[in-house]
């Protein structure tokens, strides 16, 4: 990710600083160590922030509060969490590389066992073995409880004991034999759904985890169909250093090349877990997807606020950003989304819409239409992300401020049998996804219309280093 640098307005800051001399004495120096970082946080905002009019008056601020507090405290009704600061590292921060959900165990009350809903790649958990599906039952041969939890983060090398979910009959046992005899009362056995051991791994110590943009891909060839699909979970836009962006650029081109030489017709993605990202990014795997011949058609609008007014511009299907890549020329993408689905994978979906094709299968998007930008003070040791543009589609809309609702939806923790490592066949979102290319499930009719449209002028040139929220 190329950072751009912090644009310093000293006269905004000092207009802050008249509740910090008293008596004619000024405490400058004193204050500015505690003051100075809020103050640039202030000074930025103001100018390049989308929604600068709603920030407080100065006077009314605090500036000796915590970064995130005080951008807490003068972000506008607006942003919905879209802005936000953090503090710099060079390197990941240690983790064991699994996420997962508690289910309490039927018979009580204080015991748990969870699901493990995600393992990164490259990671202590997938040294150890663990599966997306898996269930933890003990840590350390202990239940897991409210105390014991604490276990799966604290960092320690563990033991746990896995199992899976399965369907077992449960037998029926009502009734009286004579009942029977008569054909009275009779049940068929019930299925149930339990979790069975499996065994036990080493989980080891947590370390820094990097991940890849793209987690997994497969190949499907629907048997006894000319239905040649792809699948792609593309987990992040977010490039990084200018060094891993050309990495991960470089392994998607190279995803499409793979897709042309194998023929393949149809395209899944899965966005579940994709939180957003840079925007050019979002761009280059546009130009892979769309139809062939709209290369080079305007894509996206990006609006800035009146005082950045000069920043807004158009964003084109540019063929050039391919660079050893290749165009599908699909007409239709199938894309599965959750509630984590949000920033540039939504702008995605939202600027593919006007030239093909969008099914969206699994749960609403998030709903962050806007994007933001890195800013840096050499000074301190703090990146803020403001919001900074409005960004439109080629019809001029971004109207998914409450999130895109999916075509199909689905609850895939009500298929824990079908909860599967991402990329299987049997998974139960990219099933559904493969049913619905095969004509097995068939589409709701969709609703019509009316879309805003705005006039364009096209741009190949995209700044870098603008994130979708």
């Amino acid at each position: 990710m190329k950072i751009r640098k912090l644009l310093y307005f000293p006269l905004l800051g000092l207009l802050a600083l008249t509740s910090l001399f008293s008596c004619r004495e000024d405490r400058w120096k004193e204050y500015y160590p505690l003051t100075g970082r809020d103050l640039w946080m202030d000074s930025l905002m103001r100018e390049v922030y989308l929604w600068y009019e709603d920030i407080p008056a100065a006077n009314s601020l605090n500036y000796f509060q915590a970064p995130d507090a005080f951008l807490k405290s003068i972000l506008s009704k607006n942003d919905k969490g879209f802005s936000t600061v953090d503090s710099i590292m060079d390197t990941p921060l240690p983790s064991y590389g699994f996420d997962y959900t508690l289910y309490k165990v039927a018979t009580s009350d204080t015991t748990y066992t969870a699901l493990v809903s995600y393992v990164a790649k490259n990671s202590p958990a997938k040294d150890a073995g663990l599966e997306r599906g898996n269930w933890i039952m003990l840590v350390d041969g202990d239940s897991i409880t409210k105390k014991t939890e604490e276990r799966l983060i604290d960092g320690g090398a563990r033991t746990l004991r896995i199992g899976k979910y399965v369907i077992v009959k449960e037998e029926n046992n009502g009734g009286t034999e004579g009942d029977m005899e008569n054909g009275e009362n009779e049940e068929e056995d019930k299925e149930v759904g339990i979790i069975q051991e499996t065994g036990d791994v080493a989980l080891p110590a947590v370390r820094p985890v990097t991940e890849s943009a793209i987690y997994d891909t497969n190949f499907i060839q629907l048997e006894g169909t000319d239905y040649k699909i792809a699948y792609l979970a593309y987990n992040s836009f977010t490039a990084g250093t200018a060094e891993q962006s050309e990495k991960y650029n470089n392994e998607l081109r190279a995803f499409s090349q793979e897709c042309k030489q194998r023929g393949i017709n149809n395209l899944v993605l899965d966005f579940r877990y994709n939180s957003g990202g840079e925007m050019e990014c979002v761009q280059l795997l546009a130009d892979i997807l769309v139809p062939a011949d709209k290369l080079e058609s305007p894509f996206a609008f990006l609006q800035y606020n009146d005082k950045q007014s000069a920043q807004n511009r158009d964003l084109i299907l540019d063929s050039q950003l391919l660079q050893g890549g290749v165009n599908l020329n699909l007409p239709i993408v199938y894309i599965i989304t959750s509630g984590t689905t949000a920033g540039a994978a939504e702008m995605l979906i939202n600027c593919l819409k006007p030239y093909m094709k969008v099914v969206l299968i699994g749960q609403t998007t998030k709903g962050e239409y806007v994007a933001t930008e890195t800013f840096i003070n050499p000074k301190y040791p703090w990146a803020v992300r403001p919001v900074v543009c409005e960004v439109f589609n080629s019809n001029g809309e971004a109207d998914y401020s409450a999130g895109f609702k999916p075509d199909i939806a689905i609850n895939e923790t009500s298929y824990l049998q079908y909860y599967l490592p991402l990329g299987e066949p049997d998974e139960i979102l990219l099933h559904t996804a493969l049913q619905v290319i095969a004509g097995i499930v068939e589409l709701p009719t969709p609703k019509t219309g009316t879309a805003i449209v705005r006039s364009f002028t096209t741009q190949k040139n995209l700044r870098k280093g603008l994130i979708v929220k």
